[in-house]
């Protein structure tokens, strides 16, 4: 690889971060399932309606600080594929996205809120860049002074940008973990990983948080009572607000 293909993949690693460091953040705040999908419903409770509510409550918030502009997936009991939910992301060229579920088990001792990131390429852009190793090894065989072609920065680059929107995810699930404050809601493992395919399909960071399980009888009722919702979005702004200021206080001349 030349030293200019190398120059410009390390240069525009700045741009891989989100949005410029001042600038509002664009927030994606997806509320899970709705319309037909109504997910977990345990008696009169169902996921849609609480997932619906509680993000309505954290954009009222979001509303009030010039920080952030934020968008719904939904404002009602609509029912939207998964695809769309990314388009969404990408549409409105988002630096966030926050996804939000309420869980549901067999065990009815099961409780507390959990956070997920995508940690991992998903299956076909790990091979194709398993594959584009290999070739770059095969052409560094054969001319080790050969420039790399535009195929191989391209995949510097993505692999570069996967791997910042993997950073930026945990730094996330972190921040709104600490906004939960007490062990008391969350889970054993509250930070975990899955391919869940809002999160993984996005190429921004993103976070899917399992407000708490449904199943629980405490829990269930605290996710259906309006003043509760409303304290966890309250902790999900703070959430936010902490991952703000720490990206905004991580000046681009330490990337230097």
């Amino acid at each position: 690889m030349s030293f200019k293909s190398v120059f410009i993949c390390f240069s525009l690693v700045l741009v891989l971060t989100p949005a410029s460091w001042a600038a509002p953040f664009r927030l994606i705040i997806d509320p899970g399932h709705g319309g037909v999908d109504q997910g977990a419903v345990y008696g009169k409770a169902k996921e849609s309606v609480i997932t619906l509510q509680v993000a309505q409550a954290l954009m009222d918030l979001l509303k009030k600080d010039d920080r952030f502009r934020a968008t719904l997936t939904r404002s009602k009991d609509l029912n939207l594929s998964l695809p769309e939910r990314v388009k969404m992301a990408e549409k409105n060229h988002a630096d966030l996205f926050l996804s939000l579920h309420a869980n549901a088990s067999t065990d009815f001792r099961a409780r507390g809120a959990e956070f997920f990131f995508q940690n991992h390429l998903p299956p076909d852009e790990e091979t194709l860049f398993l594959a584009a190793k290999e070739n770059q090894a095969l052409r560094n065989t054969a001319n080790t002074d050969a420039a790399a072609s535009d195929n191989d920065v391209q995949v510097i680059l993505q692999d570069l940008k996967q791997s910042s929107k993997m950073a930026q995810s945990h730094i996330l699930s972190l921040e709104l973990l600490s906004a939960w404050k007490s062990e008391k809601n969350t889970g054993s493992n509250p930070i975990r990983q899955a391919p869940f395919h809002v999160i993984a399909k996005t190429e921004i960071p993103s976070v899917l948080v399992e407000l708490g399980y449904l199943s629980n009888p405490k829990e269930g009722e605290q996710l259906v009572n309006p003043k509760k919702q409303k304290e966890m979005a309250e902790k999900i702004y703070q959430g936010l607000v902490r991952y703000k200021e720490k990206v905004d206080s991580a000046s681009p001349a330490r990337l230097q």
